[in-house]
């Protein structure tokens, strides 16, 4: 989802023509059964980091953020990443931005990859990466720096921006009309704002995967628990209505499909599905347990015996289950 903030007098950017070609649609290849691949951050306030069933979370605004911060996570952001730059034809964004864009945030950074790598393609740019947890790298681009802070809070940046680019922050955004609002206050008249996202629950289109399945029951179980916590599962849904009452133009939405496996025809959509199916095993554990056991009242051994279920379809072939993005 991509949007410019006010058109310029003298200069309307102009959109691409040329959709993305990979994952808008999924058609099943039944002659493969392969699915598998083989701020200050010194302050405690930042580091001591919430040590809960085995897995770390941030410390800063406890609470805000569900998924961990600890290695085997940022391993899996960064593998994300990968799924991310294939489904864009190797792109890290598809806004039509200006080549003289200066000023750049990035909302929910992660790891930095997408920051580091955005400076580096950019380098008459500033990049700023944003996040809850110092997970980043010591040593960046020189102009690439991060900050720990809370996008929810008041914005406080002593510049506007050319660009803003967020992903995969469902679990993390409470309020999307105010994270708009405060990014159209921050951004330069022209400027343009992307929101790469997914959504719950998990999809399939042929019963291959029905409601009562594993896997559906789990996605149905996450949104659940994101609706008690006030986050909307579904937020990418609303994005272009809220986008637009907050007074963004040239909107451009580019509805794609993620398989979690092998299974769909096409040489680039299996490519992408085999990864999804990779992303989403490291990712199930801790997108499962600070929800459920905080928030649905299930015990760690619950969940453990519970996301054996979830694995198993998820590996099994003949489950046709994608994500919405």
């Amino acid at each position: 989802m991509s949007a410019m903030s006010a058109e310029e007098p003298d200069h309307v950017a102009e959109l691409p023509q040329e959709p993305i070609p990979i994952g808008r649609t999924l058609d099943v290849d039944s002659s493969d059964t392969d699915s598998a691949l083989g701020s200050d951050t010194s302050s405690s306030s930042v580091t001591d980091y919430r040590v809960e069933n085995g897995r770390r979370y941030h410390a800063y605004h406890d609470g805000a953020y569900y998924l961990p911060n600890d290695e085997i996570e940022t391993d899996r952001l960064d593998l994300q990443h990968h799924v991310w730059r294939m489904t864009l034809n190797g792109a890290l964004y598809m806004s039509p931005i200006s080549e003289n864009t200066q000023t750049v945030l990035d909302v929910g950074t992660g790891t930095g990859i997408w920051a580091i790598e955005f400076a580096q393609e950019h380098p008459a740019a500033q990049i700023i990466g944003v996040d809850l947890s110092p997970i980043q790298p010591p040593f960046v681009p020189p102009n690439c720096t991060f900050i720990i802070d809370n996008a929810e809070a008041a914005w406080v940046y002593d510049k506007k921006f050319d660009f803003i680019h967020t992903r995969m922050l469902v679990m993390g955004i409470h309020d999307w009309p105010k994270f708009f609002r405060q990014a159209w206050e921050n951004m330069k008249p022209g400027a343009w704002i992307e929101l790469q996202e997914g959504q719950f629950p998990t999809f399939c289109d042929d019963g291959s995967a029905g409601p009562d399945s594993p896997i559906q029951d789990w996605s149905n179980k996450i949104l659940e628990a994101t609706m008690k916590v006030g986050m909307d599962g579904q937020c990418s849904t609303r994005y272009t209505d809220q986008l637009r009452d907050q007074g963004f133009v040239n909107l451009r939405e580019e509805k794609l499909k993620w398989a979690i496996g092998g299974w769909p025809r096409g040489k680039k959509e299996k490519e992408i599905g085999r990864w999804t199916l990779e992303n989403a095993l490291q990712a199930l554990q801790g997108m499962t347990l600070a929800l459920f056991t905080r928030h649905l009242d299930w015990s760690r051994e619950a969940v453990e015996l519970y996301l054996i279920g979830v694995r198993k379809q998820m590996l099994n072939p003949h489950s046709h289950v994608y994500w919405k993005m």
